[in-house]
């Protein structure tokens, strides 16, 4: 009997499912190393001062693999994370619960820097999320292998994914060949509390994978579905991304905002908590955790409302304001991508101020040395790499060539 799935948006004869997570793209395959994040590494930047543009959209598509690589992991994946972090701290603070307890941080790329071969694997996404930490204790005792021996490490990753196309949310379940009894736990919890979840779904662009064949049809209920696959053993549990946040995405309250996959990801945690509590034998607190969820909800709603009413009613700008405003947006013009990358390749993808990478807990910036209101050129012997600390200190009419001073 042929077994189908459904997820996403495209579809196909056989298994449909988005880009990103066809089984040749699978994370695992990518050799994901968990790591687990010190509060030294917890990097400070504000989301709104982040943003991901279109220089990093063609990013993805830069023939040289080690710059890709590079820009990838030194220049993407730090604000990523930050995005990652402002989540898992509203996680923190809406549920109050301490999230790192039972997960670990994994990101990706973490290829090494120094290696004996040229670097040839061509990355295409880059990744931050949590995962089940990995326990020799038995901390996973309602899991099983096949072979009957207790997981030390549960199939599950929650988090952002960020390529060509933009900015998403899944959750993933990759194949450890757990024993079906464990498999069917998750789902008759899907089944129990399926309306709910679908809610959850709902409010974060989410959407299950559904199996359907001779007894169910394409267009069925998520029960019929999970019976289904029950009834199968056709065990795939992943929640693939409904909607994707396309370029540029910057923070704010518009419908493609920093903010709002921040929401996102903070309304579907309850049910990646839930897959953590059934894989320590615990009961599940999804009703507990969406009673908050709905009470830190409303507050938001009201203060957006707040603000909306006072937006209407503020005064008129003064010039002093609009000043300030024009320099922060000077300070803001994008320098074309094919330059940007040669920047910072050739800054050693480092702060030539005080000699702080992404590692250091900074994000890179590509600064004008001589600023445009003083004539200054878009070319690359008038650009340097500063960190975002830096970079907040430098006047916009400060022209000192740091590079230059950093020779003598």
């Amino acid at each position: 009997m042929q077994i189908s799935f459904i997820s996403g948006l495209v579809s196909n004869i056989t298994v449909y499912k988005r880009r990103y997570w066809t089984p040749k793209r699978n994370l695992c395959a990518y050799g994901i190393r968990p790591h687990i994040f010190s509060e030294n590494e917890m990097m400070s930047m504000q989301l709104d001062q982040i943003s991901f543009d279109e220089s990093d959209k063609n990013l993805f598509q830069v023939d040289d693999t080690r710059l890709r690589a590079d820009a990838i992991r030194f220049s993407i994946l730090p604000r990523l994370y930050n995005v990652f972090n402002e989540a898992v701290a509203k996680v923190a603070e809406v549920y109050q619960t301490d999230v790192l307890q039972d997960s670990m941080v994994s990101y990706y790329p973490h290829f090494r820097t120094k290696r004996d071969n040229e670097l040839k694997h061509v990355y295409d996404t880059a990744y931050v999320g949590l995962g089940g930490k990995r326990s020799k204790h038995g901390k996973w005792k309602r899991l099983k292998k096949k072979d009957n021996k207790t997981v030390q490490i549960i199939p599950i990753r929650f988090g952002l994914i960020l390529d060509i196309e933009g900015l998403a949310l899944f959750l993933e379940n990759w194949r450890q060949r757990l024993a079906d009894d464990s498999y069917k736990k998750f789902f008759d919890f899907n089944i129990e509390y399926e309306p709910l979840i679908q809610r959850l779904c709902h409010n974060s662009y989410m959407r299950p994978l559904a199996a359907h064949g001779d007894s169910c049809r394409p267009v069925s209920t998520y029960k019929q579905h999970y019976d289904f696959i029950i009834e199968n053993k056709a065990y795939d549990m992943q929640f693939f991304a409904s909607y994707i946040f396309p370029y540029p995405i910057t923070s704010g309250h518009h419908f493609y905002s920093l903010n709002n996959i921040v929401e996102a990801f903070v309304s579907f945690y309850p049910v990646y908590d839930s897959y953590i509590q059934i894989s320590k034998g615990e009961e599940t607190r999804l009703e507990k955790l969406t009673d908050r969820l709905n009470n830190w909800l409303i507050r938001e709603y009201e203060t957006n409302e707040s603000e909306n009413r006072t937006d209407r009613h503020s005064e008129t700008l003064s010039e002093d304001t609009l000043l300030k405003i024009r320099e922060a947006a000077e300070q803001k013009v994008k320098v074309m991508p094919a330059i940007r990358w040669q920047v910072f390749q050739r800054d050693h993808w480092k702060c030539v101020a005080c000699g702080r990478n992404a590692a250091n807990d900074v994000i890179l910036h590509v600064d004008h040395i001589i600023p445009r209101s003083k004539g200054g050129k878009d070319e690359l012997d008038n650009y340097q790499t500063l960190c975002h600390i830096c970079n907040i200190g430098k006047s916009n009419k400060d022209d000192t060539n740091i590079r230059e001073f950093n020779k003598t």
